[in-house]
């Protein structure tokens, strides 16, 4: 991951959870529904955890441009980071007799 980011030691293992539960999908729905979903729930799990810690509507309001910009730095600079590894470690995941997951 780029940056330094303060994660706590359960980030991957949640993450991991995440993405064991997206495979898992991917066995009974498109690839590309699968990842249409994972991000719809992302996105609107991060609306819900700015909205929790506002005290109001008005606040909310106010921290709107702020979150998306924040949350969005964040999905270029992680997804980059991704596909970093998927160039760098290809042929590890992808070997030709077999299919890799994520």
């Amino acid at each position: 991951m780029s940056g330094n980011r303060n994660l706590d030691k359960g980030f991957r293992d949640r993450a991991d959870v995440h993405i064991r539960l997206a495979n898992e999908q991917c066995d009974n729905a498109d690839t590309a529904n699968v990842c249409a979903s994972l991000l719809f729930a992302a996105a609107r799990f991060n609306a819900f955890a700015v909205a929790a810690k506002t005290t109001d509507v008005e606040a909310l309001k106010r921290a709107r441009a702020e979150a998306i910009e924040f949350f969005s730095g964040q999905f270029k600079a992680m997804l980059e980071d991704n596909f970093n590894d998927q160039v760098s470690n290809y042929d590890k995941y992808f070997p030709r007799a077999r299919g890799g997951s994520a």
